[in-house]
């Protein structure tokens, strides 16, 4: 049974930190796990999971059976994301599109299985030290994933509808394996300068891990994940402190998308796609998408078309059956709209608005700017593709969500779940009103 304890300053005046209960260290190792597998999803495998969702379900496994140290009470946006999953299954029933059951039913115990993790994570990572080992190991995962793909132990190449080589690794998809690159470089800047107290020994590595990345990045050809990469070093700028310590951050950013576009520029597939993009507005589709999808909604404003019928929806309206029978809606806020609705869509806005107001609040904690340069990396993403189920969303939505609180400064073995009850103590002349 799981042990839930409302939002409270921690540790609680009067209790001994000591007595707190404490997170095993499996716990936290089964989180580091978790984390480490999320850029090694493997599209073309024997086996019918994803690697990630494997580890995430030894993970949820591990903390059920310590549940009192990994479920607070949750946050307002967790209430209205699980809203959302309620508007999931009715618009569903509503719908009732036999044909497309089992893929409905896939997505929602994926969605379902997020939920959980957040919940999980949002609890795990209200810990200082624990936050922070978290994003060190997604920045050592994406660099061993970068090294996957640079070295050509397991590059692979694919031509592009445009014409243009790309390059990725294990048969991932360039756009998304861009983009979680992208978030993890942002998290190993973030660790280095973005933090209140930041890492003397991401310093030293953060700049050539910052080439490594960034060169893996642009050989994907993904202009949604340089873009996202962009806007999330841009939010560095906003953070708080100094006046040296903004110049300091304003030039690190300047020098960082400097590089990005110089190498961008020497690799003539990446250079050709944005040059596409500037000259004649191709979007990879998206030009045509977009407005298709945007009249879709109109069409069905109060309660969509149905989650994944939405999908082949568009596809029949795009009239590319040659090409794909379903096309993606490749924008977040347009995918909950037409395939929930309003109904859907406004609690889950509601989670967004939550997630970033969180994010910004985070400036003048421990965790500095770095959540809220995660969260606007995460979200540029999603505005040129639909990672409504990308692991690594949900972890940044746990960590932003975590960091607009009060972190627990005892050490990563303490909890913060439930205190233990004490008797009430006598009020002495001594301790005043």
């Amino acid at each position: 049974m799981v042990h839930l304890q409302k939002e409270t300053q921690f540790p609680p005046a009067g209790i001994d930190s000591a007595r707190l209960n404490a997170v095993s260290p499996i716990v936290c190792w089964a989180f580091y796990l978790y984390v480490f597998s999320i850029p090694f999803e493997i599209p073309n495998r024997s086996i019918p999971l994803e690697v990630p969702t494997v580890v995430g379900c030894l993970f949820l496994l591990v903390t059920l059976l310590r549940s009192r140290e990994c479920f607070c009470w949750p946050p307002a946006a967790f209430w209205c994301f699980l809203v959302y999953l309620c508007m999931y299954v009715i618009v569903s029933l509503w719908h009732g599109e036999e044909a497309h059951q089992e893929e409905v039913i896939k997505l929602f115990f994926s969605l379902f299985q997020l939920m959980f993790l957040f919940w999980t994570a949002y609890t795990l990572t209200r810990h200082e030290k624990v936050s922070r080992a978290v994003l060190l190991t997604l920045a050592v995962s994406c660099a061993v994933r970068s090294v996957l793909q640079l070295s050509g132990i397991a590059t692979t190449s694919f031509e592009a509808a445009s014409g243009d080589e790309r390059f990725s690794a294990l048969g991932q998809n360039a756009n998304n394996i861009a983009r979680i690159l992208s978030v993890g470089l942002v998290a190993l800047i973030g660790l280095a300068y973005g933090l209140e107290r930041s890492l003397l020994s991401a310093r030293i590595l953060v700049w050539p891990l910052t080439a490594l990345l960034g060169i893996t990045i642009v050989q994907t050809g993904s202009r949604g994940g340089l873009l996202a990469l962009g806007t999330g070093l841009l939010a560095f700028m906003l953070g708080q402190g100094t006046i040296r310590v903004r110049l300091r951050n304003g030039l690190m950013v300047l020098l960082a998308i400097g590089f990005f576009i110089f190498a961008s520029y020497q690799t003539e597939s990446t250079r050709h796609r944005f040059e596409k993009t500037f000259e004649s507005r191709n979007l990879a589709g998206r030009e045509r998408i977009f407005p298709e999808t945007w009249q879709m909604f109109l069409e069905k404003p109060l309660i969509g078309w149905g989650p994944i019928h939405n999908k082949y929806e568009l596809g029949s309206r795009l009239r590319e059956p040659y090409k794909w029978r379903r096309r993606d809606t490749h924008n977040l806020l347009l995918e909950v709209m037409t395939a929930t609705g309003l109904l859907g869509a406004a609690p889950f806005f509601v989670g967004l608005s939550l997630w970033v107001r969180a994010a910004w609040k985070a400036r003048s904690g421990v965790q500095g700017i770095l959540p809220f340069a995660m969260t606007v990396a995460v979200l540029t993403s999603n505005m040129s593709g639909n990672w409504i189920v990308g692991k690594l969303d949900w972890l940044v939505l746990a960590y932003a969500l975590a960091s607009g609180r009060h972190f627990v400064g005892i050490g990563w073995r303490h909890a913060l779940a439930r205190p233990p009850d004490l008797p009430p103590q006598p009020l002495s002349a001594a301790s005043g009103p």
